[in-house]
């Protein structure tokens, strides 16, 4: 003889239908209630909210936000959840998004192009309310396919997009502030640590180079990532070389340059002694006094936090033709450029 296990249908999911039926009110009166709207009389508020609590009714929240066409969620692209900066710039985004009742949804673009396009139609179909974009190194055209109209910031990056904002820190004018300063403590020999051809961060290049040209010093350029493992090998490799030392070098980023400190100490070479150093970003552990690191500040929260305000007027349908938000660099001096360290 078999047995046969009886089990017992799922619960059926309590409806408006329900709750409409309990308290003697039509199903549109119903969501009138649960969205809270004061066209409803107090007595029928009353007769829904006690019909609700006693069915168990709870209203799905994303159904709801479907049919307003919001959903209240901000899909955020970094380029590298690796380097601090970024980690920077969130927290200024979640500071500018506070007290609007919208959520974060973060992917990783890891500076690939496919990536990132793969990550923003993912966002789209979502049906995410925006996207803001950190770090985006693929193109204007590409982007605004993948956006399908969704509205969108960059940050870090200028981009030519139809109703896409951008918010960022003059570059060019970091790669100056760089060689200025390196140039007024009487270094000539200027060496620039940069990162290829990868966007947003060619402008610190094209200031460092601008600056050397002004000068009239022979520009030095050097490539690596944007790692403090990259930093450390790029030094090595030149210190292996025998190549004559610069007396200063300028890196694209805060952790290129630590790497780039680290492999002059192992060698025994001093900074600022030997080589003195500037880097860019100015991430937190710039300013301790082991590493006592100069650098350029880009200011990454306020820009997370401007970023997201231009966001929310997207999304509110007050912003008008893109605009861009520029903000100037500080340069922030420490031990690694002070000649009296």
């Amino acid at each position: 003889m078999s047995l046969v296990k009886q089990t017992s249908p799922a619960p059926r999911s309590v409806t408006m239908e329900d709750v409409a039926r309990d308290a003697g009110v039509s199903r549109a009166l119903v969501s009138l209630v649960m969205r809270d709207s004061p066209k409803v009389s107090p007595a029928k508020r009353t007769a829904v909210l006690e019909a609700a609590a006693a069915l168990g009714y709870s209203p799905n929240r994303l159904a709801s936000r479907l049919a307003s066409h919001r959903t209240n969620t901000i899909g955020v692209l970094f380029l590298d959840l690796h380097n601090p900066v970024f980690a920077d710039i969130y927290d200024g985004i979640t500071e500018g998004l506070a007290g609007s009742g919208n959520q974060v949804m973060v992917a990783v673009g890891s500076a690939d192009p496919g990536t990132e396009l793969e990550a923003v139609r993912s966002f789209v179909d979502l049906r995410v309310d925006g996207v803001l974009l950190a770090g985006y190194t693929g193109t204007s055209a590409d982007l605004a396919g993948a956006l399908r109209g969704t509205p969108a910031v960059v940050i870090t990056r200028e981009l030519e997009v139809d109703g896409v904002d951008s918010v960022l820190t003059d570059d060019f004018r970091s790669g100056a502030l760089a060689v200025e300063h390196l140039y007024g403590l009487g270094h000539r020999r200027i060496a620039h640590v940069d990162i290829s051809d990868w966007l947003p961060y060619t402008a610190r290049r094209e200031g460092y180079l601008h600056a050397m040209e002004q000068f009239g010093l022979e520009p030095q350029l050097v490539h690596s990532d944007m790692t403090e493992r990259g930093g450390r090998a790029v030094m090595e490799q030149f210190l292996d070389s025998g190549a004559t030392l610069p007396t200063a070098v300028f890196a694209h980023n805060d952790l290129t340059a630590i790497g780039i400190m680290e492999a002059l100490a192992s060698r025994g070479l001093s900074v600022p002694g030997d080589v003195a150093i500037v880097g860019c970003d100015n991430i937190e552990v710039a300013t301790s006094p082991l590493i006592g690191l100069t650098s350029i500040d880009q200011h990454a929260g306020q820009l997370g936090r401007l970023a997201a305000q231009a966001m929310l007027e997207r999304v509110a349908g007050t912003a008008g033709q893109a605009v861009t938000r520029k903000l100037e660099p500080a340069l922030m001096v420490r031990r690694s450029s002070d000649p009296a360290a």
